[in-house]
């Protein structure tokens, strides 16, 4: 005899109700996931700083100037800092980076390290003397130091610095572990700008 087809060959007996349950289960499942997406973008905290206290003074000096520096108002800086430094009859951008030291991360940590400074200065108008003598070290124990100053990649340092040009000085010297002051005397024996700096060995 053949069988009735009652019979589904995919679920059996009742299909239709099967297929009924089924599709109604899926549809719930996505309802129920769409309400917890829903739910869950509400309630997820923000991610922001936030603000400043408004007991806190409003700041006065802008960010990211240029200061400027000569004999009449001398200038500390910290080394990466750009001054602009007037002389009689010219005026530069003077920048120091430093100190580049070789013994980075030994131990124990030694008194004193061979220094590198590199300092850069962009003519920006007139002439500026320059000579190797004009620049010194003052570290944290008060001791005056005189460096090698050379030109940066070899040859002679240059006697002016002229409008438009750029001279790269390499400055070297073994100075103690800690602070102290890059300073440049471009007119004379008195520092018109310094540039603190510490030196880090651990």
């Amino acid at each position: 005899t053949t069988p009735t087809r009652r019979w589904s060959r995919a679920f059996g007996p009742g299909s239709n109700l099967w297929t009924a349950i089924v599709l109604l289960g899926l549809a719930f499942v996505a309802v129920a996931v769409s309400f917890a997406v829903v739910l869950a973008t509400r309630t997820r905290p923000v991610a922001t700083y936030g603000g400043l206290p408004s007991w806190l003074p409003t700041a006065q000096v802008d960010v990211g100037r240029v200061v400027q520096a000569s004999a009449a108002h001398p200038w500390r800086a910290i080394e990466g800092d750009a001054v602009s430094v007037r002389v009689d009859g010219g005026r530069v951008l003077a920048t120091v980076v430093g100190p580049d030291v070789p013994e980075d991360g030994k131990f124990p940590v030694p008194a004193t390290s061979p220094c590198t400074f590199t300092i850069t200065l962009n003519g920006l108008a007139g002439e500026v003397p320059l000579a190797p003598r004009a620049f010194t070290i003052l570290d944290e124990l008060g001791h005056l130091h005189r460096p090698q100053v050379t030109a940066a990649g070899g040859g002679a340092v240059p006697t002016e610095i002229r409008v438009g040009r750029t001279v790269t000085l390499t400055v070297q010297d073994v100075l103690p572990t800690g602070g102290g002051r890059v300073r440049w005397s471009p007119g004379g024996t008195t520092p018109i700008v310094s540039w603190d700096f510490d030196v880090e060995i651990d």
